[in-house]
């Protein structure tokens, strides 16, 4: 069995996210709940997040097992910085409430996430600046992903590999080990016939956080090997890039790895700082592109085919010879499927099916009509959500003034919920939210506003049209 040697070895770990398909909808929630409230007292933040993880889980839960939930996703996400007993939302998770990307949050935490970091306790701590560690397991896998594709054409790694040959060997997280080196050691690995360890609690940690690359939308995973979604290339080249490390532990523990208790602390409060909050103009390229996240379905090819190439559309009536690409995805996606209806059933109103989402102050984005030949417009806001997992309605917020112009169009308001995900797209139309509202088919707390539906509330479209039916 392959061993790393001794004077390489040195194992590192982190709390551990309990894995499940409701983890995004509690991040969503949190997020919405977070910045509708704003600063708050600890008190306040803690019962909030109880409540919310109590609410998402299928499974009733301890009252322990709650708090431990809780304090692993402030420090290991990054969540909110706390001063003075005061909880002050971090910007990743301000931007995940603003922009409903799911995968675009989980790769601004692989992007900052490092060791050592504020996520262990002092004495982890301590070891890893000792050994001279200073690593970023994201952008050192993608780092050898690459070197692999370059060489090999395909390369994947399994979560052993990375455990043994990445996450638990100082040549490559305190020696910065140039990655042929390490790629040559994996060949020569697979090429001897020897084996691994592969028991969970040996390999559980590189294959978690593999799983948060895969909800980053970084990686994709097949049959327990792990490559490159080369569909995010900004996002993998931004990451690969990135030089920024917290390096401020190394001032506080002492060669004899002592500390002061009070110069940690204040140290632990930047590093809270640090990792709460993102560079939103770099991060930009972390924005999930609806191509790289959707996956080719062998069950619905037609969808898929339909759903790419309605994202590759562009606008031909732009000013001047460049095509202007629509820039929100479910807009897109919602404006080409009105168009393909309309098409349908009174191609003469076609004209008529527009983007109208660059003035603020209307309160819907597209301008449609009815496919029924009577002429009557729609007018529709679209609300649109990226995440990984089709499972599960998460609410969404509207405008005071979306609001009100809902209810004074009536019957020709109309939101377009568009959930993206890996599992596929899902439209669900919501005609007259007020009256849904008024009958008690729609609940909106006014926050600004937030909106939860149900099957009460309207009906998933087909994004299929009739002659495109699947054979």
């Amino acid at each position: 069995m392959y061993k790393i040697p001794d004077e390489y070895f040195l194992r590192l770990h982190f709390p551990r996210s309990r894995f499940s398909l409701t983890l995004e909808d509690t991040l969503l929630l949190l997020a919405e709940k977070i910045n509708t409230i704003g600063v708050t007292d600890k008190k306040h933040f803690d019962e909030m997040l109880d409540i919310v993880i109590r609410d998402t889980n299928e499974a009733e839960l301890a009252d322990k097992t709650i708090q431990n939930q809780r304090t692993e996703m402030i420090r290991l996400f990054g969540l909110a910085k706390y001063s003075d007993g005061v909880v002050v939302p971090g910007t990743r998770l301000v931007h995940l409430y603003e922009s409903q990307d799911i995968p675009r949050f989980f790769k601004s935490f692989c992007k900052k996430f490092q060791y050592p970091g504020g996520f262990l306790k002092p004495d982890k701590v301590k070891d890893i600046v000792l050994n001279g560690v200073q690593f970023k397991p994201a952008k050192t896998i993608l780092k050898l992903l690459k070197t692999g594709e370059s060489k090999h054409g395909q390369f994947a790694l399994s979560a052993a590999e990375v455990t043994h040959f990445i996450f638990n060997d100082k040549r490559v997280t305190a020696d910065n080990e140039v990655s042929g080196e390490t790629i040559k050691r994996i060949e020569d690995f697979r090429a001897s016939g020897d084996v691994l360890d592969m028991s969970g609690d040996v390999i559980r940690y590189a294959r978690d956080f593999l799983k948060y690359m895969v909800l980053a939308n970084l990686l994709d995973e097949f049959k327990g090997m792990y490559s490159l979604n080369n569909g995010e290339t900004k996002a993998i080249t931004s990451l690969i890039s990135d030089k920024n490390y917290f390096i401020n532990y190394k001032d506080v523990i002492d060669s004899s790895g002592n500390w002061v208790a009070d110069e940690y602390k204040e140290i632990d409060e930047q590093w809270m700082d640090w990792f709460a909050d993102i560079d939103i103009a770099e991060d930009e390229k972390l924005n999930t592109p609806a191509s790289a996240l959707i996956k080719d379905n062998i069950k619905f090819p037609n969808q898929w085919k339909k759903i790419r190439e309605i994202l590759d559309r562009r606008d031909p009536t732009a000013r001047g010879r460049a095509l202007i690409e629509i820039g929100d995805e479910g807009e897109k996606i919602v404006l080409e499927y009105e168009k393909d209806t309309v098409r349908e059933n009174c191609k003469h109103l076609l004209p008529q099916v527009k983007m109208v989402s660059e003035v603020k102050s209307l309160g819907y984005d597209i301008i449609s009509v009815e496919p029924d030949g009577s002429r009557l417009k729609k007018f529709i806001e679209v609300k649109t959500t990226k995440k990984n997992y089709i499972k599960g309605d998460p609410p969404f917020t509207i405008s005071i003034n979306e609001w009100s112009v809902a209810q004074q169009r009536g019957d020709s308001y109309y939101i377009y919920r568009v959930i993206i995900t890996k599992e596929g797209i899902a439209i669900f139309e919501i005609k007259n939210p007020f009256q849904k509202y008024k009958d008690g088919n729609l609940i909106v707390e006014p926050l600004a506003y937030k909106v939860i539906y149900s099957s009460d509330s309207g009906r998933y479209l087909n994004l299929q049209t009739s002659n495109e039916s699947e054979k």
